[in-house]
């Protein structure tokens, strides 16, 4: 009976660790086995040699999803290519400075906007990684001839391949340079230099340099002279005592001249004052001022309006005055003679030449 008990705890231990096994990988693990992803593929001319399956996926150093597969279009889609086919998962929570309900709507806003992928190592130790980023389109995207099943992301060459490829252009262009030539060429030019230094005259230019140094030393000595004697002790002290002269002079009219100041300070103010008062003044005055040219205004007005038929009388008169001394400067123009005769000479008009012709006939 004994055993029987024992036998008992012992299952019941089991099953009961049994349990809480399972609880446990339930509450810690559902997330992952629940957890919604986005397939993404991409592929890559160059070679993947350290990126496996369970490597990352980042944007920026962020973890964003994980290779699922690494493969070939060839085996997948059955087509004709030397790509290398990358399978990858991207979390639902992934951001990739986009904004959107799902991720794929994220990605593929982020790659219109020149999102894209490439192979990124860590450090030295060979392990390979996939790195998402903005590049914009620096770089043709591959070519492919095949409908993708899952969302495209376009790739771009890594930093290796961006490298290799530089120092294996280098090494073309080094290719194509003819080191024979340039050889020969140095070597051309080495013997025209020989040529040229043989050909100069040592001892001439010796002679010529020696006569330049001559010369200085005889240009320096000359200034030496010049700069110790007593003439030129003199011009530097009257020159002092120039500067000297001239200090004084600035500091005696330095008083003066603020004095000048002062007065030009004191007249401005006394103007302000003067301008003011005087505005002050016409402000007082100023209403009544315009109450009297009201008042002036007014009487003329009642005195026009009141002696009016007297004022248009003297207008008429005033006209046919002008008129009549009109016409006497038209006839005074016209006969002169009429300030000594009493009536002005007859105008021979047409009838009266009629009648002295008739008359004359008689």
């Amino acid at each position: 009976m004994t055993q029987n008990a024992n036998f008992f705890k012992l299952g019941l231990f089991v099953i009961i660790a049994f349990g809480l096994g399972a609880a446990f990988l339930i509450a810690f693990g559902a997330g992952k086995f629940f957890k919604t992803e986005t397939l993404a593929e991409t592929c890559f001319d160059e070679s993947v040699q350290g990126l496996d399956i369970g490597s990352e996926v980042k944007y920026k150093g962020v973890k964003i999803g994980t290779v699922k597969a690494i493969t070939t279009p060839t085996k997948l889609y059955n087509i004709q290519s030397n790509y290398v086919l990358v399978t990858f998962s991207l979390a639902d929570d992934c951001y990739v400075g986009q904004t959107g309900k799902t991720s794929s709507i994220r990605i593929q806003k982020a790659i219109a906007e020149g999102l894209s992928i490439h192979l990124a190592f860590k450090g030295l130790t060979g392990a390979a990684y996939l790195e998402t980023d903005y590049f914009g389109r620096r770089e043709t995207p591959l070519e492919i001839t095949w409908q993708p099943t899952n969302l495209y992301v376009p790739s771009r060459k890594s930093s290796m391949k961006r490298m290799g490829d530089a120092l294996n252009e280098l090494l073309d262009h080094l290719s194509v340079v003819k080191l024979t030539d340039i050889t020969a060429e140095l070597k051309n030019l080495l013997q025209t230099l020989n040529q040229k230094a043989n050909a100069l005259n040592m001892v001439q230019i010796s002679s010529q340099t020696e006569s330049l140094l001559k010369e200085v030393r005889k240009t320096n000595q000359t200034l030496f002279t010049t700069l110790t004697s007593e003439d030129f002790t003199r011009l530097i002290a009257d020159a002092q005592g120039s500067f000297t002269g001239l200090k004084t002079i600035m500091e005696n009219a330095k008083q003066p001249i603020n004095n000048t100041l002062k007065d030009f300070e004191k007249a401005a103010g006394n103007t302000k004052n003067m301008t003011t008062s005087l505005e002050a003044s016409l402000d007082n005055n100023l209403e009544t001022i315009l109450g009297s040219l009201n008042k002036t205004s007014s009487l003329l007005e009642k005195m026009v309006w009141l002696n009016g038929d007297s004022v248009q009388r003297a207008i008429e008169n005033f006209e046919d005055t002008s008129e009549n001394l009109k016409q006497l400067s038209i006839e005074l123009k016209r006969y002169p003679g009429r300030l000594l005769f009493e009536s002005p000479p007859v105008e021979n008009t047409p009838e009266r030449i009629k009648e002295a012709l008739k008359t004359n006939e008689n």
